[in-house]
């Protein structure tokens, strides 16, 4: 037996991580309980080290669409949406554009209902059909919320590509001015909120990049739900992701966007 399936039965993928000095033989001694003991901290210190994690997290979904089942998921007109597949990977697809909500601002997007979140961190992969798509946050109630518009404009466009709020009234810019456009081609991409209540930033990287696409300030709305769709367009989803500190403060009889629902 080596050094690493004796501290290791489980033979956990961590790679790099792993010090040199456990590939060794085991010595035979009865020392090695704590040789382990040792080396597993100076792992946790590596890990930790590698890079920090940007919330602390106590709740975590990830939701591929491959079993076809939108139950946990708060659909505004289940008939404009479908379940769709090309090469064998499936998604969400948002089919049929509109309406618009009055005061403007968007209605057309779905809520994952488990997830009332704080501080979190949320990821999808997203296609357009049209110039754009959203993702909402913070959502408490259908006059108040965040999202981010993702678009094939820059953020020199006045009301598209940006962090955009809606605080009892016609939604409104936040960040993201001047931007370069989210989704500048029609493939597939890759969008990840992170929001810190702490200090209230919110900011959108793109594609795996480092630096925030858009980031600003903003205090109002310190919990919600998470949702992806649209303005007034269509398009597709998929590999949705979100961790964070779970909240009890959603009210479910408010989930809807939709005006009168």
């Amino acid at each position: 037996m080596s050094r690493r399936s004796a501290c290791d039965p489980l033979n956990i993928p961590l790679g790099a991580f792993w010090p040199s000095s456990l590939e060794g033989p085991l010595d035979a001694d009865a020392g090695w309980r704590a040789f382990c003991y040792n080396e597993r901290m100076r792992l946790l210190l590596a890990l930790l080290l590698a890079g920090p994690m940007l919330i602390a997290a106590d709740a975590r979904w990830s939701v591929d669409f491959d079993d076809a089942d939108l139950s946990q998921w708060h659909v505004p007109r289940k008939g404009d949406w479908e379940l769709a597949a090309e090469g064998g990977n499936h998604f969400l697809r948002l089919a049929k554009e509109g309406p618009i909500g009055e005061p403007r601002r968007p209605v057309k997007f779905a809520l994952w209902k488990p997830g009332c979140v704080s501080d979190f961190e949320a990821e999808v992969r997203l296609r357009r059909a049209g110039k754009s798509l959203l993702l909402a946050f913070g959502f408490q109630d259908r006059a108040h919320f965040y999202y981010a518009h993702l678009s094939a404009d820059d953020g020199n466009t006045r009301v598209h590509n940006g962090l955009f709020k809606v605080n009892g009234g016609i939604r409104y810019r936040i960040g993201g001015s001047g931007s370069r456009p989210v989704l500048p081609t029609e493939g597939w991409h890759r969008v990840k909120v992170v929001r810190k209540i702490e200090d209230g930033s919110i900011e959108l990287f793109v594609d795996g990049e480092s630096t925030a696409r858009f980031s600003v300030a903003d205090s109002d709305f310190k919990y919600g739900w998470v949702g992806i769709g649209s303005f007034d367009e269509t398009g597709d989803f998929d590999d949705f992701r979100l961790s964070g500190a779970a909240s009890s403060e959603c009210e479910a009889a408010k989930i809807s966007p939709l005006d009168g629902d």
